[in-house]
């Protein structure tokens, strides 16, 4: 069974990777199994899921993706968190890679570091918006 499903795991259109070298290869989720091949995916992937664990995280990333490129301190109020509470998690996203930023002058413009991580914002929304809507529409 975990075959069959390793085998199926990348239907989506994988666009994104058109500008990958010719012999590279996607990860498939039998990489996060293999701990000799590809060590360390496992932690990677987990140190993703943290980062998208927190709910002031969650904001500032949805905020990007529905707004693109956004100045810190637009964003800290589209957050509604302080300007440095919002820097906090900004460092900590893009150490993780997950947002860039642009320096123009003294101000600091942040945005998605691409665009599969909308594509994962999404998915995470449609995830919460199916059981909120399979418990009768009301808030979970």
């Amino acid at each position: 069974m975990l075959e069959q499903f390793c085998n199926s795991a990348y239907t989506l259109d994988m666009s994104h990777f058109n500008d990958a070298p010719p012999d590279a290869r996607l990860l498939e989720p039998r990489d996060v199994l293999d701990r000799d091949e590809m060590a360390g995916i496992d932690e990677r992937v987990a140190a993703l899921m943290a980062a998208l664990s927190s709910p002031t995280r969650i904001r500032a990333l949805f905020a990007l993706f529905e707004y693109g490129e956004t100045s810190a301190g637009e964003l800290a109020k589209a957050v509604g968190m302080s300007p440095s509470a919002t820097s906090h998690q900004l460092r900590v996203l893009r150490d993780l890679g997950l947002v860039g930023r642009r320096r123009e002058g003294r101000s600091v413009f942040y945005a998605l570091a691409d665009d599969h991580l909308g594509v994962l914002l999404k998915e995470a929304l449609y995830h919460v918006d199916h059981n909120r809507l399979r418990a009768g529409g009301r808030d979970l």
